[in-house]
């Protein structure tokens, strides 16, 4: 997705709830830096929700910020959602929202996509054109993270 098309987005959300679209002078410049550094690399799942959640830290935008970039990345998985129970896909999608506007970590984050990762493979090799998370290190035995 370009720059532009980020921009549009950020400009729908606010005329939607009848607010200027503003731009942040000064975190405009330095999330559109690197957004468009990452937009001709080949990403993995997590590579481009770390993405968006340095983009939300740059705080390019004055109203909707979060949600501009919550709802890219949850474009992100949406394909591949479409063949998941409704209940996994609600919580994949609410944990890439939480991570990208810093309501969890990455750690979380990680937990979430490792327990998903099945799923995700089986909606890629079903043709649904996501992004594959990139393989985890599995837990120990005796400390397996909650799922």
């Amino acid at each position: 997705m370009p720059w532009d098309s980020v921009v549009t987005l950020n400009k729908a959300l606010c005329q939607a709830q009848k607010m200027d679209p503003l731009n942040n002078a000064k975190g405009f410049e330095s999330a559109r830096s690197l957004w468009e550094k990452s937009v001709a690399k080949n990403l993995t799942l997590e590579q481009a929700i770390e993405i968006c959640h340095e983009c939300h830290e740059q705080t390019p935008f004055t109203f909707n910020n979060g949600n501009t970039f919550a709802a890219i990345g949850r474009t992100l998985v949406e394909a591949s959602l479409q063949i998941m129970p409704p209940v996994e896909a609600q919580i994949l999608r609410t944990t890439i929202a939480h991570y990208i506007v810093g309501l969890i970590s990455e750690r979380e984050l990680r937990q979430v996509l490792r327990h998903f990762e099945p799923l995700l493979s089986a909606a890629l090799a079903a043709g649904h054109d996501a992004v594959p998370p990139p393989p985890l290190p599995a837990w120990p035995q005796d400390r397996r993270a909650p799922a």
